[in-house]
């Protein structure tokens, strides 16, 4: 079973303030700020707003919408509990992020009375105790599932057997299959695969000489052969986070150096994920007052990732929403966690679905090619052009 909450961002903030309920209401940057859009309520989206959009574009595709700063503390409480639901439902639940998981019901039907039952009953106490809607869907695999959820939106159920394959998902467009962003859609496109259908019958050696093994895995998945395994939290890697952190010489208050000290951070950061074969989900800051005072923040992604650019860009955002720039620092830190195997990477698509930050195939092969020079010559070898402003203490 795949969940997939509905406008998540968006619903808990007309659920906070009734005043927004059937309004347009926008979670991300100000519409007047540069920035994009992390969430559009449905009444926002039939201007055509989407997430990954620029909150300026969404401003003047709806001038009366309601922007609203992302909360992220308040958005993962609440997911905290919606773990707990997914929980008494089922004993394997893999938490995708803040809004969606999986959920293994092999034989749970049978408890429920049937899949529908079960589905039903899931999305009844969710409702009556958050208030909050959901889109199920039930299948034999993962992939099929998250497809399955996606078919009717908001507030839909769709359970699907192997033979539903072709009637209901090949029609689809390819663009709808998890793991498939904006540049391998495009690529796709070009060589005349435009629906999930189109994908599932191409030649399977032929995807893998034009995209690799990413391609051959896309078609197999497309096939209804994908087999990925529903990792509760006892099944992900015994290693919880991997971080690194630096303590200046002297107090900064210095925004190039605190900025340059975090992107040397992520840099150490993904290089050490890539090594051992991890992407996460979870980025958190340490940051140290020059009177010892500490606090983390963090953020959970609607994707895993292991870049050095992805992870320095929240990681950014997230120091950026903290620190007044008359505060001295004394230590700034970097940790991913929600780490996955590596391999789960090319199925995770970017919830931006923008350039500037989306995890695509050609941004791996340039952390790839990094890393292969750096095996050669050395970790200083190769350096990103922000590292300069770095002190060499």
């Amino acid at each position: 079973m795949h969940i997939d909450m509905d406008a998540y961002f968006a619903a808990l903030e007309q659920k906070a303030n009734p005043k927004l309920a059937g309004r347009p209401v926008v979670v991300g940057s100000p519409g007047d700020k540069r920035g994009v859009v992390s969430t559009a309520s449905y009444e926002s989206r039939v201007f055509g707003i989407h997430s990954g959009m620029s909150s300026r574009e969404a401003k003047v595709r709806c001038p009366d919408a309601v922007f609203i700063g992302v909360d992220p503390d308040h958005y993962t409480s609440v997911s905290a509990e919606l773990l707990k639901i997914f929980n008494e439902f089922s004993p394997r639940v893999e938490s995708v992020s803040v809004d969606e998981a999986f959920l293994d019901v092999t034989g749970c039907g049978e408890v429920f009375g049937s899949e529908e039952k079960l589905a039903r009953e899931l999305k009844d106490k969710i409702h009556n105790a958050l208030g909050l809607t959901c889109s199920l869907g039930i299948a034999p695999t993962k992939i099929m599932a998250k497809l399955a959820s996606s078919v009717f939106k908001p507030d839909g159920l769709t359970i699907l057997k192997h033979d539903d394959v072709v009637t209901v998902l090949y029609p689809l467009p390819v663009e709808k299959m998890w793991g498939i962003g904006p540049v391998a859609a495009e690529a796709l496109h070009r060589t005349g695969i435009n629906t999930i259908g189109d994908l599932a019958r191409f030649d399977l050696k032929q995807l893998r000489r034009m995209m690799g093994k990413y391609g051959e895995v896309m078609g197999r998945i497309a096939r209804g052969d994908e087999q990925t395994p529903v990792l509760s939290p006892d099944d992900q890697p015994d290693e919880k986070s991997i971080g690194h952190e630096r303590t200046f010489a002297h107090d900064s208050a210095d925004p190039d150096y605190l900025h340059a000290t975090l992107f040397y951070l992520a840099d150490l950061v993904s290089r050490r994920m890539r090594r051992n074969g991890f992407v996460g989900r979870t980025i958190t800051v340490r940051i140290r007052h020059a009177d010892f005072t500490t606090v983390t923040r963090r953020m959970t992604l609607n994707h895993s990732t292991d870049s050095h650019s992805v992870i320095y860009h929240y990681a950014s955002q997230i120091f950026d929403a903290y620190w007044n720039n008359r505060i001295r620092l004394r230590l700034l830190g970097i940790s991913v966690s929600g780490l996955d195997p590596a391999s789960y990477c090319q199925l995770q698509q970017d919830m931006f679905h923008d350039s500037s930050v989306s995890h695509d195939r050609s941004r791996t092969s340039v952390d790839e090619t990094i890393d292969q020079i750096r095996d050669r010559f050395g970790e200083h070898a190769i350096q990103g052009a922000f590292s300069h402003l770095r002190s060499t203490e």
